[in-house]
């Protein structure tokens, strides 16, 4: 390795590292999004009952596996459910180094700092949702193929399988990535047949001698590519298979063919009922808000790419097929997501910022390469001597990165719950960390009393069964248990028992220590909860005002104010008792 690349390698290491500690630093201090906990709820659910299959609602199953061993192993917790998206993001700089016969020094670093620092990418790498997940896996495993023709070492191909394989594993647009990848790769082939016209050849001409050079690698490659397909068809076996009949299976091969069938056949069959057929939705709505996500939380990696696309495209012995093939990939995402989502998310936006930080890494190469100080040893000779363009390059680095590193940390620290473009609006308004502690404690005094730990009270948070066995996403059920999101990942991991009742008639003489209710039955409410403290929350971004009422001899009582008024949803204020505090 030379000294130039040590550097690089070094550098990227340092990023990497940095990239980690923002992703880990406070990462359980944010309440749960309505995502977060309701899949938080159905690993533990699954870790208690031991029983999985594959529910494309809420995608592939790599967060069940994997939570599962993580919650059995350090807890379960707000920290401990993100720690593998969080690390996984965390990692995502090192795929830069796989790149770097193509990308020179300055861009390799770039491409790194780009995946460490954009703020889309911060802050839902400490966001436990597969999007981050399938970004990094997908991309990596493009980079580990991209490394395998580089060098033609047959472990990238390998690597490179598995990362696809795990990308499959976590969402359904894993699909997309490679969709992506086709049609960018017939853009390239495009422009290969457009510049032999240019040169006077045969386009038929240049076509079959590239057929015939990709016959001959892919005879070179044949063994391992089969190898790829295995290992890749086997990392989707063994995670998409449903438990516990795949521990069965092990025990008795006799079973393998039904739960492979279950695994491939039947798991394609579940996506196709649950995401074929589109959604109906305004595209152009659906294309403003991804616009404004961009904008948002990554304006300075797009506009970057712009110029770093434009600048490779159109000088020098431009285009680079890597650069190109990340724009193709990148832009053609922007187009798609809008079509396929099924509701606004700034998430959906991470599909295009991590293509797009090939092209950006260019334009950034560039501003770096504007670093250059004249060799000379008399020092003021050499300051007099700094190019103006050096100076230029300076205050455009420091500003755009500024600006990264300011949006990313008031994004993911300052204030992660705050209504913006990149909170969804299922993320609770409302710091609840001393109620939720509070409960815990409630629910711990009660564990051998009868009766619910919790009680949810009216049409709402009504529920048929409780807890709920399996996921079941019909939500124009009337008072569909989701609705309680995030509460049910916090109260299942509380070890909290959990019941619901529709007529106020119901709450005289509860001994329930936790009550839980809409803020607009408030009136209904407290008069029959004598003792009970209450507080409010908004369980979503902008709405949902729920008021929890913990009786006094379990509650600390932290954090309760006199003379508080809970809200309705219409912003009226309904008077409080002395006792009740709002947030």
């Amino acid at each position: 390795m030379s000294d130039s690349d040590r550097r690089v390698a070094v550098t990227v290491l340092a990023v990497t590292a940095v990239a980690l500690v923002a992703r880990f630093a406070s990462l359980g201090a944010r309440v749960a999004h309505w995502d977060e906990g309701r899949v938080g709820y159905w690993v533990l659910r699954y870790a208690e009952t031991g029983a999985y299959t594959y529910h494309p609602i809420v995608h592939g199953p790599f967060l069940f596996h994997v939570n599962r061993v993580v919650f059995e192993t350090l807890g379960a917790s707000d920290l401990t459910m993100r720690a593998v998206v969080a690390v996984t993001g965390g990692l995502l700089p090192l795929t830069a180094w796989l790149l770097r016969e193509r990308l020179s020094g300055a861009e390799t670093v770039t491409l790194a700092v780009a995946f460490a620092a954009n703020p889309l990418l911060l802050y839902y790498s400490r966001f436990m949702r597969s999007d981050v997940l399938v970004a990094a896996f997908a991309f990596a495993a493009f980079a580990f193929f991209v490394r395998a023709y580089d060098t033609g070492l047959r472990r990238h191909l390998y690597a490179g399988a598995l990362a696809l394989g795990l990308a499959f594993t976590t969402k359904e647009n894993a699909l997309v990535y490679a969709a992506c990848w086709v049609g960018a790769l017939g853009l390239l082939l495009d422009w290969v047949l457009v510049r032999a016209r240019v040169r006077d050849r045969s386009a038929v001409a240049v076509l079959a001698e590239r057929g015939v050079a990709v016959g001959r690698g892919l005879r070179a490659w044949t063994r391992h590519l089969v190898g790829a397909v295995v290992g890749f068809s086997v990392v989707l076996v063994v995670f998409y298979a449903p438990r516990p009949e795949f521990g069965h299976a092990l025990a008795n091969p006799a079973l393998l063919p039904d739960v492979i069938a279950r695994a491939t056949v039947g798991s394609v069959g579940k996506f196709a009922d649950t995401w074929v057929g589109g959604h109906s939705h305004s595209y152009v709505h659906f294309f403003v808000h991804d616009l404004g996500t961009l904008a948002g939380g990554a304006l300075v990696l797009s506009g970057l790419a712009v110029v770093g696309f434009l600048h490779d495209r159109y000088t020098g012995d431009g285009p680079r097929p890597l650069v190109a093939f990340a724009g193709y990939w990148g832009g053609a995402s922007l187009v798609i997501y809008p079509a396929i989502s099924d509701i606004t998310a700034p998430w959906a936006m991470i599909h295009v910022v991590v293509p797009l930080a090939v092209p950006a890494a260019v334009g950034g190469g560039l501003l770096v390469s504007g670093l250059s100080w004249p060799a000379d040893a008399d020092v003021r000779r050499r300051v007099r001597a700094v190019d103006a363009g050096a100076v230029v390059a300076v205050l455009l680095i420091v500003a755009l990165l500024g600006w990264s590193v300011a949006t990313g940390v008031g994004a993911a620290f300052v204030h992660p719950q705050q209504p913006g473009p990149l909170v969804q609006y299922g993320q609770p308004n409302a710091e609840m960390t001393d109620t939720l502690a509070e409960i815990d404690g409630a629910v711990a005094a009660n564990a051998n009393a009868a009766g619910p730990d919790v009680l949810y009270y009216g049409g709402h948070f009504y529920a048929a069964s409780e807890p709920s066995a399996a996921p079941d996403e019909s939500f124009s059920e009337p008072g569909h248990w989701t609705r309680r999101l995030p509460l049910p990942w916090y109260f299942e991991a509380m070890g909290a028992e959990t019941a619901s009742v529709g007529h106020p008639d119901a709450l005289n003489d509860t001994t329930a220590p936790v009550v839980v209710t809409r803020a607009r039955n408030y009136d209904v409410v407290a008069p029959k909860l004598e003792g009970y403290e209450a507080t409010t929350y908004r369980l979503t971004a902008t709405d949902t005002p729920t008021v929890f009422f913990v009786r006094n001899d379990t509650a600390s009582g932290a954090g309760s104010v006199d003379a508080a008024t809970v809200r309705s949803p219409s912003g009226e204020a309904t008077p409080a008792r002395a006792t009740t505090a709002s947030r």
